[in-house]
């Protein structure tokens, strides 16, 4: 075994995982989130014990948690070129599974990396969910609209975290504003939605466009019961961001309801995105950048394919590219029809 003083420093970390049969999909999801560097130190340094010891021994959770914990220290222990073996982890979720809808991440087939996503965060937010006393509280008399507006967010998302407190749920959770507007009376009602990854289509020549066609998309709604004018009528259904997470994940809309991909290439080159364009007016947290800093790409067809990730060294800065247990060295991120899920991180704005 080498010695640790012949290792790169900037290469701690850079550590594959194997493939353990049709696996590919978790390696790529693990590598994204270890992307995510405030994550990476919450759950290394481990603040979460003393809450866990509130739950029981066998809580399926809190079993999930301390293997991605494990897992997880065992990426960051090792060096370039070493790889680990997942395979704790993936007995754990082999166990979880079983019996549930999620069964066939139990299975040595191929599965979506977006839904093993999902599923790993709400695995680790329920290990960690704590509730807040909350009880609503009427919008001030004299309230200007936009302060109504905000007031009413405030009240939506202090609902949800409300039963909803975790780590998780700071890191990864944003929430959206919907609007319903009456063509009759142009009465509008709103309602807040939170979200852990916002899913864009593939359509428009930049990727604001497709962010755009998700976020600010407007519907028409036929045959909408109004409580202003007491009928039914057309209405349209506009969607804004609110509030985002300090760590936000695209995915692309890359499979149609009929299994088939759309092979479009990504239209992007890297560059910090600004997100303000996209916000309700009243929020107050709309002058938000974000800089890109890792990447999980599906090759190939819905018939058969393979994942991989891209993945931005949080301290040397360096993108590497893994494809299972190899790593390798990229001069920077790589952009194409492959592209399938996107990390962002929010960059701290000065003043």
């Amino acid at each position: 075994m080498d010695s640790p003083a012949l290792h790169n420093a900037s290469h701690k970390g850079v550590v594959g995982l194997q493939n353990m049969g049709n696996t590919c999909y978790c390696n790529s999801t693990l590598q994204l989130l270890r992307a995510c560097s405030d994550w990476n130190a919450y759950c290394l340094t481990k603040p979460f014990m003393a809450h866990l010891e509130t739950l029981p021994a066998d809580s399926t959770h809190r079993i999930i948690l301390l293997a991605y914990q494990d897992l997880l220290t065992s990426l960051w222990s090792a060096h370039y070129p070493a790889y680990v073996r997942p395979s704790g982890f993936l007995s754990e979720v082999s166990k979880a599974v079983q019996g549930t809808v999620y069964s066939s991440f139990g299975m040595p087939v191929p599965n979506d990396s977006h839904e093993y996503l999902v599923y790993v965060l709400d695995q680790i937010h329920e290990a960690l969910r704590t509730t807040i006393p909350w009880s609503p509280s009427p919008v001030p008399a004299n309230a200007t609209p936009t302060e109504r507006m905000r007031h009413l967010a405030q009240q939506g998302w202090n609902q949800f975290v409300s039963t909803n407190s975790s780590e998780v749920v700071r890191q990864f959770f944003g929430m959206m504003r919907n609007t319903v507007t009456c063509s009759h009376c142009q009465q509008s009602t709103y309602k807040w939605e939170v979200f852990n990854t916002i899913k864009i289509p593939c359509e428009g020549v930049t990727l604001y466009d497709w962010i755009r066609n998700e976020v600010n998309h407007v519907t028409e709604m036929e045959g909408y019961q109004c409580d202003g004018c007491s009928g039914r009528h057309t209405a349209t259904l506009t969607s804004h961001v609110w509030r985002l997470p300090p760590n936000l994940f695209l995915t692309v809309r890359r499979f149609h309801d009929n299994g088939y991909k759309n092979m479009t290439p990504c239209p992007y080159e890297g560059e910090n995105l600004s997100l303000s364009r996209f916000f309700a007016p009243e929020s107050e947290d709309h002058d938000q950048v974000y800089e890109l800093r890792g990447v999980s790409d599906h090759h190939g067809t819905h018939i058969g394919g393979h994942y991989t990730a891209q993945f931005k060294h949080p301290f040397s800065e360096e993108w590497w590219w893994f494809d299972d247990q190899t790593a390798h060295p990229l001069p920077a991120p790589r952009f194409s029809s492959s592209n399938y899920m996107f990390v962002f991180k929010r960059i701290p704005q000065r003043g």
